[in-house]
């Protein structure tokens, strides 16, 4: 089922639906159920811990503080046991994704040694970390021990007050954020816009029904929002990861010339970043909220329609 909420169901309802098919999907990919490789089982579990803390943000005022923050983290925690895997393969991919942007300016083999360098260290950490640590069985114990805990979220009401504060309060967070980025820009306030900006993208996602072509056209721009400012993240963590382990590159000569490169096309991703957090963060936060909750309430009438 997909990851959005249905007019017929109450809120409740839906919520614990989506909640169950996360996590099962995630249990699936780390219990070795699908044709993944480890790495791609690993990147499939953590975007459903991601999904899950989004859904969680989204009822976070009816289900409750303690709730929230108990869930929350859990799913959190579980994801980190398994970033160390994800972010070591990242940065392979981030360096393809550089040399092909630039490829008019670059051999193919540019950094053929930085990438072989690389390799070698995704595998080395994916060994030690699935296989030594045995991080990837205490994440599925975690999930798990969450899953027996959904049945429990209590979810009592069934209006557009049950998440309007949540909707709004994760827009206007992702507006402050662009701001201080651009004020006081830093890799830390780029990743923290990322992530307000992800949750806003979650939650356009979830009530992609309410209006499905304009909900599906805001979602689409907000994760290419996201993918902006992701890009500029792993850019950012390749470019730290360099210059303190110095030894993954080549001469010193090419590996300015990386860096330098890195640097180039950060700047893009910021820039195009910008221009198009201003056109998705136009409204006032409880203006854009308003007109959301509209479109609920229409939607959410239109079930009670009779047939003609």
């Amino acid at each position: 089922m997909a990851y959005r909420l249905k007019a017929p169901e109450s809120i409740s309802e839906g919520v614990q639906r989506i909640a169950y098919e996360q996590i099962d999907k995630a249990l699936a990919q780390l219990l070795g159920q699908t044709d993944n490789s480890p790495e791609e089982a690993v990147h499939d579990a953590r975007k459903r811990l991601k999904k899950l803390r989004a859904l969680l943000r989204l009822v976070r005022d009816e289900i409750g503080s303690d709730t929230y923050h108990q869930e929350n983290t859990c799913f959190r925690d579980a994801g980190r046991l398994l970033s160390d895997v994800r972010d070591a393969q990242v940065t392979i991919e981030t360096l393809d994704d550089l040399s092909e942007h630039f490829a008019n300016i670059i051999s193919v083999d540019g950094f053929r040694e930085v990438r072989q360098a690389l390799e070698a260290r995704s595998q080395s950490i994916s060994e030690r970390v699935l296989d030594e640590k045995n991080a990837q069985e205490d994440a599925i114990g975690m999930i798990k021990a969450a899953r027996e805990r959904v049945k429990d979220w209590s979810i009592k009401s069934n209006d557009w007050s049950t998440i309007q504060e949540s909707v709004q309060r994760v827009y206007k967070r992702g507006d402050k954020a662009l701001i201080v980025a651009f004020n006081q820009p830093s890799v830390e306030n780029f990743h923290d816009w990322r992530k307000r900006v992800k949750y806003l993208w979650y939650h356009l996602r979830l009530l992609k029904l309410v209006w499905s072509d304009l909900m599906a056209e805001m979602a689409s721009q907000t994760k290419q929002l996201a993918d902006y400012l992701g890009d500029d993240h792993d850019l950012a963590m390749l470019r730290q990861l360099l210059e303190q382990e110095p030894e993954l590159g080549c001469d010193r000569t090419q590996l300015d010339a990386l860096i330098g490169l890195i640097d180039r096309r950060r700047l893009q991703l910021q820039q195009s970043a910008y221009c198009l957090g201003q056109r998705i963060y136009a409204e006032k936060p409880g203006v854009f909220v308003e007109r959301i909750g509209v479109y609920w309430q229409i939607w959410r009438s239109e079930r009670e329609q009779p047939s003609l």
